[in-house]
Parts: structure tokens; sequence; C-alpha cells
């Protein structure tokens, strides 16, 4: 498994300044969502009855995951000086 995403620039040609906005809006709603989501889950695994090393390492690695959710808001977000709503 890969966490590598190859990027490449894309031309923009003339997109109204709006649209791009409501695209990042629409991106910054739904990392919020999914934190959130992470955020759930984490708390579900904490109840999770078995080896407990096992649970441990699960919730940091969701842990984790959500801190990585919100460094990607925060970069989105260019450190919360643009707010999209």
């Amino acid at each position: 498994m890969t966490n590598v995403i190859p990027l490449t620039p894309r031309l923009k040609q003339g997109r109204p300044a709006a649209g791009e906005a409501e695209e990042r809006a629409a991106l910054a709603a739904d990392l919020i969502d999914l934190i959130e989501r992470v955020r759930t889950m984490t708390e579900h695994v904490a109840t999770l009855s078995g080896p407990t090393l096992q649970i441990h390492q699960t919730a940091q690695q969701l842990l984790d995951a959500g801190t990585a959710l919100e460094r990607a808001v925060e970069s989105l977000t260019e450190n919360g000086e643009w707010v999209p709503f």
C-alpha cells in the first residue's frame, strides 16, 4: 500500500473565483466531517474488549489519522485565515 499520490498542476481555464471558493469550501466541509467520524471511531475502539496492545495501537492510529486530517484542513484554509463558511 502506498500513500503517494502524483499531483499534476491543473490548468485554470478562466474558472470564476466563486467556483474555486465553493470547491474549497466543499472539500473543507468533507474533511471536517471525516475528522468527526474518526473521533467517533476512536471512541468506539476505546470501548472494545480484547488485547490491550491492539486496541491502544488502533486508537493511536486513528488519532494520528485525525491529526493528519486536521492538518489538511489547516493547509486548505491557510491556517484558518481563509474561512469558507
